[in-house]
């Protein structure tokens, strides 16, 4: 038997069959109706068999800008974002939600101005904004609230609701006891606390009626302790649930903002299905009268499959993956997974742009399905034409990959023995591994398509007019600056003493760990992990290193991807310093002279090596010279501008659609 089959069965959800046991759980994408019905219908395209839409808002003191989906026009608008997966045979689920103590008081806003509501005051980390306790009148609006929301929803066509009762917003405030403070009708006990969310369901019950689903998402532990809600909290809480018969389903997540790095994981977190091993009491609570979902950091078909086979879920949710690759149900079903565009999980197209729209590092498709989805005919090229790509990193590999798509007849020049780029360089560091996913899967699918790949090939003008390519894409990066140039010091261009020979850029030294001294100062202009990983790599040798940044603090940029509260914890542990709101102002043999940005008097600290993490440059002179020779050239990439892997990625795929 294929370990994969029970994935394939269908599971009864009420009234409602999903086609099999995977599903696409809620998550914010911040598309317009119309894009967001496409977005949806991109992957009930790609076999899921189920979707859960992101929160929409019951009551104005949690409501987004612009959008009331309390009143009845908002119909509409559902209509336009699940009737394309409907037309999949997909059913689709919309959660509805109110953020409680998590919110924000939107200033921003002048309609909807007013005071964050929970059951007591007590503020979240995410906005910090003091709640008015609730009273009575404010909790029967709520509770009507999520009734004409339900309602509008079963008017708009969609088959069932999300009631959210997780993350620490309202209804998960109401039943913790962290949040919950009260002792009257709506607090006090676990019955007491249960009761916001079991009147929401009467409520939505008796304007939906039962032929539509009702399903609730609770939180299996908030990591707070006997504080908060914890598995065994959660357990009563379902059993109250189900004496009622009033829900369909119970979805498990966890968390809440105090701990909210965990609610995403990213790749540094090693993090995989947390939730799988303590969600069995929860199924067997429900006695296999509903289905419980369970989701979070499932990272595979192969994971989902084994946690339906140990009977601790019945449907099993993905989200970053159906993002990276909105085909990877239908992929393994036809037993093509290994063709599946992996996540890497770092969270920069997700979680980062949450409030944006979504995209993704390695599927630029996400989020733009309306203009290059499965479903919509793209114009084909007139003919194949012969295309030349100089460089084997992100942006080349995605353009050859695109342009092969298409039709074209395509070669790819590398000068290293090696594709993948810079990027290859980050699967070095600590915890970093998966950054590899992205170029194994893409040198595997032009490999698949018959890119012609030539490694070792050193491009040079005269070489490249001697192939006669139809056109030239130049994908050949950029290289890490070693002047010192900071945009910290606007004083100064240079940073004395940078041209010293015991002074690198921060890859060379990743090149050549053992050539670094015994005591090593990095200096990081940018924020991100690769002078920090490369400072674990040093500091597990047994040197002493020492990480500054003119910054307020270093890593900032690890904190919107979720990195942050996993990866610095380990460089502390590690051994290494780091320094803050600090600059070099000058670096001579054996020691650079520190300063603070906050004042003080500047100090020499000794260092063998000085690694610097600063800015880079575009290797754009082969792309210059093409140019003046009159060649049909385009550049890409950090050739164009030293940027992310994102956007080197989405330049190689738009690049490629365009070529005629």
């Amino acid at each position: 038997m294929n370990p994969l089959d029970a994935l394939w069965e269908p599971v009864r959800i009420g009234p409602v069959q999903t086609r099999n046991r995977i599903y696409l759980p809620a998550h914010q994408v911040s598309l317009p109706p119309p894009a967001y019905g496409a977005y949806l219908a991109e992957r009930a395209r790609g076999g899921v068999g189920l979707i859960v839409t992101h929160g929409f808002h019951v009551h104005p003191a949690s409501a987004r800008a612009g959008v009331s989906p309390w009143e009845p026009a908002w119909a509409d608008a559902v209509q336009a974002f699940v009737q394309p997966s409907k037309r999949h045979g997909v059913p689709v689920f919309v959660q509805v939600t109110h953020m409680g103590a998590s919110g924000t008081r939107r200033t921003d806003d002048i309609d909807h101005w007013g005071a964050v509501m929970a059951p007591s005051p007590l503020p979240s980390p995410v906005h910090r904004a003091m709640p008015k306790p609730m009273e009575e009148e404010d909790i029967r609006e709520v509770i009507a609230g999520f009734a004409a929301t339900c309602a509008n929803v079963q008017a708009g066509g969609g088959d069932g609701v999300e009631i959210h009762g997780s993350h620490g917003y309202l209804v998960s405030n109401f039943l913790s006891p962290y949040w919950n403070r009260r002792d009257d009708a709506w607090g006090g006990d676990t019955e007491r606390r249960a009761r916001l969310a079991l009147e929401i369901g009467k409520a939505v019950r008796q304007r939906c009626g039962s032929e539509f689903v009702v399903g609730i998402k609770l939180s299996l532990d908030e990591y707070l302790g006997e504080a908060g809600t914890t598995p065994r909290e959660t357990v009563r809480v379902v059993q109250l649930l189900e004496q009622a018969r009033l829900f369909d389903y119970v979805c498990l997540s966890h968390t809440d903002y105090h701990q909210n790095h965990k609610l995403v994981p990213p790749q540094s977190s090693g993090e995989t299905a947390p939730l799988a091993a303590g969600a069995a009491p929860v199924r067997a609570a429900l006695a296999g009268r509903i289905p419980l979902l369970i989701q979070g950091s499932v990272r595979s078909i192969e994971k989902a499959a084994e946690i339906v086979q140990r009977g601790q879920s019945d449907l099993v949710g993905l989200v970053r993956a159906h993002i990276a690759d909105p085909e990877i149900v239908r992929k393994a079903q036809q037993g093509r997974a290994e063709e599946t565009r992996r996540c890497v999980g770092a969270n920069q197209g997700c979680w980062r742009r949450l409030g944006q729209n979504v995209s993704c590092t390695v599927n630029p498709v996400a989020g733009r399905e309306l203009q290059f989805g499965a479903a919509v005919v793209i114009k084909p090229p007139a003919g194949a034409r012969r295309v030349l790509v100089i460089g084997g990193g992100p942006a080349g590999l995605k353009f050859a990959d695109t342009a092969a798509a298409r039709g074209h007849r395509v070669t790819l020049w590398e000068r290293s023995g090696q594709l993948g780029g810079q990027i290859r360089k980050a699967g070095l560091l600590p915890d970093y591994a998966s950054w590899n996913f992205l170029v194994d899967d893409l040198e595997a699918s032009v490999r698949r398509r018959g890119v012609e790949i030539v490694l070792h090939r050193e491009a040079t003008a005269a070489a490249v007019a001697a192939a006669g390519a139809d056109e030239v894409v130049v994908a050949t990066g950029a290289r890490w600056q070693t002047g010192g140039r900071s945009m910290f010091r606007t004083d100064r261009d240079t940073m004395a003493g940078a041209e010293l020979p015991h002074v690198m850029d921060v890859l060379s030294a990743l090149d050549q760990l053992p050539v670094c001294g015994r005591r090593v100062l990095i200096v990081d202009d940018n924020g991100d992990y690769l002078p920090l990983g490369l400072a674990r790599l040093l500091a597990a040798t047994g040197r002493e290193v020492t990480v500054v940044t003119a910054d307020a603090m270093l890593g900032h940029k690890l904190e919107a991807t979720l990195d942050w509260p996993w990866l610095m914890p380990r460089v502390t542990e590690a051994g290494v310093a780091m320094r803050a709101s600090t600059r070099v102002d000058s670096i001579a043999p054996g020691h650079a002279i520190l300063s603070s940005t906050l004042g003080g008097a500047a100090e020499a600290l000794a260092a063998d090596t000085v690694v610097l993490s600063m800015q880079r440059t575009s290797e754009d002179a082969l792309y210059h010279q093409l140019s003046a020779r009159g060649l049909p050239v385009r550049r890409i990439g950090d050739c164009v501008a030293p940027r992310e892997v994102d956007d080197a990625v989405l330049e190689g795929f738009r690049e490629a659609q365009a070529t005629a």
